[in-house]
């Protein structure tokens, strides 16, 4: 469960000082880190094959964060302004980009000091509701982060991401389902975007989306659908 820590990970940042008795925040993101970080997002930019500028590379989530857990992901995030597409041309490459974004996450098992590396591509108009936000690609913070002690009912997180764990486990047994797992892939992530758009990172909904990915069960649910699509257009000998 979510929990505020009193530094940023150790592994990933250096504090000098984030108190504001210091008169200036000083957390620096260490040397190899950052260089690993670009390293892959280059590789990302090479592996979309679509030579369209980007604008950031950010670091975000709870390991720019301090509430970070030991199953928290590198939220990597590749920024272009898709708006300065020909009209109609941004939202194919918005969804080519998703596409392709989940082919690469789902190839690669990238980790950086035990956690994964998850990439993202995001439009730069795109409201963001991480507090905290660091710019891999210019070496400096975007929005500096804060600790916060969120009044967090665990035990309805808890109870829902139950529901939902059962539900997946539950479509995974029966036959006809595809309409189930597409009425359940878009409530789980319209629930995390209500959540985020109301109440930022903490939300309910979004803590609990954040139990179903830390046990497996958002990769799971994306397994059954993959797996159920194949099969449906399959034929026998």
């Amino acid at each position: 469960m979510t929990r505020v820590n009193k530094l940023l990970h150790v592994d990933i940042w250096d504090t000098v000082c984030d108190d504001p008795s210091c008169g200036e925040f000083r957390v620096e993101i260490k040397p190899e880190i950052r260089k690993a970080l670009l390293r892959i997002a280059y590789d990302f930019l090479n592996f979309l094959d679509i030579k369209i500028p980007f604008r950031d590379i950010t670091l975000t989530g709870s390991m720019a964060n301090y509430n970070y857990t030991d199953q928290s992901d590198l939220d990597l995030h590749i920024l272009f302004n898709f708006d300065a597409r020909p009209r109609g041309e941004s939202e194919i490459i918005k969804d080519l980009f998703a596409a392709r974004r989940r082919i690469w996450n789902d190839e690669h098992d990238i980790k950086i000091r035990d956690h994964d590396v998850e990439l993202y591509t995001q439009d730069v108009d795109e409201p963001h509701h991480s507090t905290g936000v660091f710019s891999v690609l210019r070496n400096k913070w975007l929005v500096n982060p804060h600790r916060t002690n969120p009044v967090i009912d665990e035990e309805t997180v808890i109870k829902k991401s139950k529901d939902m764990m059962s539900r997946i486990e539950y479509l995974e047994t029966i036959e006809d389902k595809s309409n189930s797992l597409k009425s359940l892939k878009d409530k789980i992530m319209k629930m995390r975007k209500t959540g985020l758009e109301r109440e930022g990172e903490f939300a309910q909904e979004n803590l609990i989306f954040k139990t179903l990915r830390n046990t497996g069960y958002i990769g799971k649910l994306n397994d059954i659908i993959r797996n159920e699509y194949d099969r449906s257009v399959s034929l026998d000998q």
